[in-house]
């Protein structure tokens, strides 16, 4: 190789090292999918961190009649969490359901109690027996015992 050639060679490989450098820290930070754990750009973190996760607990409940049970529910997640159906099976397996509730929402931290009524066709609520209370939200559902 001729050593004119040399010199230009040189400053061409350092220009293009240092112009794709430059663009691969010049990017900034992208927000990521929840179910994804990894960057699209190796070189950054995702902002996203933790990605909102809805949770309800239940901290207690209260048999009122044999048609109303009062839940105290708590939204420990860091988002809100919006009610929008719940459903009541007894331990034979009859059900109850309300597909079209317009329950509250919860704020992340808040505790809440909700009553949930049934109409006593299928069964009605005693003491000593066994129900389950699936509350539907927006993308999760949460299952409850009461006894």
């Amino acid at each position: 190789m001729n050593k004119n050639t040399l010199g230009p060679l040189a400053v061409v490989l350092i220009g293009v090292t240092a112009f794709g450098t430059m663009l691969a820290f010049s990017e900034q930070p992208t927000a990521c999918p929840c179910d994804s754990s990894s960057s699209p750009n190796p070189w950054h973190p995702c902002l996203q961190n933790p990605c909102p996760f809805q949770t309800l607990t239940m901290s207690s409940y209260q048999i009122n009649n044999p048609t109303n049970v009062t839940l105290n529910l708590m939204n420990p997640g860091n988002v809100a969490v919006a009610l929008i159906a719940y459903y009541v099976k007894d331990s034979s397996g009859n059900q109850y359901a309300n597909g079209n509730w317009s329950g509250p929402s919860i704020a992340p931290g808040a505790a809440i109690s909700i009553n949930i009524l049934i109409d006593g066709t299928a069964f009605t609520f005693h003491a000593g027996m066994y129900y389950t209370v699936e509350i539907v939200t927006l993308h999760r559902y949460f299952t409850f015992t009461i006894s």
